[in-house]
């Protein structure tokens, strides 16, 4: 999927502007796993899942497509981060106690992924994949901000994207596996405005929009907006679509 491609284009934006995730989630796939020796973090980006699993897990081995994305992962004395397709985790067969996708799922090649989940996994093994949905915020950060850049970029999304929108669902992957019922989770942030407009910038189909001419209209829009909202801390909430299986 084409927008996948775009995140080496924008991996110091990407891993200084999203979010790490809610601790209560990270603790409930731990809380599921048969042991805590080994995760997978898949599609690791810059390594903001990986690393909040390293405190549940002894090892983490997290792998991404872009090697500028691990190349900006934060070192970390019990997370192995690697440049790989999601289908080739580099990891023994049966050796996998939780297998995590943030934000991810919907780049990868499906059918050869769930072949590689099942093959590294051990029985009754965990997975658990989230991606974030459209964001809740004041009226004033919707109308300054988020709503012109989307104008702008609306037509750059990819499938991918449309698809992490719709929210996981075991048909729409073909999950060859039980669905295991997850709690809802979300992220809970108070950004400023700049904070607001990085994470903005780290959208796929933004870096997309730059590159077929868009960048400096982008750019206005987020002066524009910046120029209107107060330098304080806004709420800022990201809803997570969530899809967990038990891996038998």
């Amino acid at each position: 999927m084409d927008n996948a491609t775009t995140f080496g284009l924008q991996a110091d934006v990407y891993s200084s502007a999203r979010p790490t995730y809610p601790e209560e989630l990270l603790s409930w796939i731990a809380d599921q796993a048969p042991r805590r020796n080994i995760a997978w973090d898949v599609g690791t980006g810059s390594g903001q899942a990986a690393l909040m699993l390293a405190d549940y897990f002894s090892k983490v081995h997290a792998t991404d497509i872009d090697k500028e994305q691990i190349r900006r992962a934060p070192a970390h004395h019990n997370v192995d981060f690697a440049i790989a397709p999601a289908h080739i985790s580099g990891l023994s067969k049966n050796s996998v106690d939780a297998i995590t996708v943030a934000t991810a799922l919907h780049w990868f090649d499906h059918a050869r992924f769930w072949q590689e989940v099942k093959r590294v996994a051990r029985p009754d093994a965990i997975f658990c994949a989230w991606t974030y949905h459209r964001a809740e915020t004041d009226e004033q950060i919707q109308n300054s901000l988020i709503n012109p850049v989307a104008e702008v970029v609306e037509p750059y999304w990819s499938d991918g994207n449309r698809l992490s929108w719709r929210g996981y669902s075991k048909e729409e992957l073909q999950m060859p596996f039980e669905v295991v019922a997850i709690p809802h989770f979300q992220c809970n942030l108070q950004w400023t405005p700049l904070q607001i407009a990085g994470f903005i910038r780290s959208w796929s189909a933004y870096q997309k929009a730059c590159l077929n001419g868009h960048e400096e209209a982008l750019a206005t829009i987020e002066a524009a907006g910046l120029a209107k909202l107060e330098d304080n801390l806004w709420d800022f909430v990201l809803p997570l679509n969530l899809l967990a299986a038990r891996i038998p």
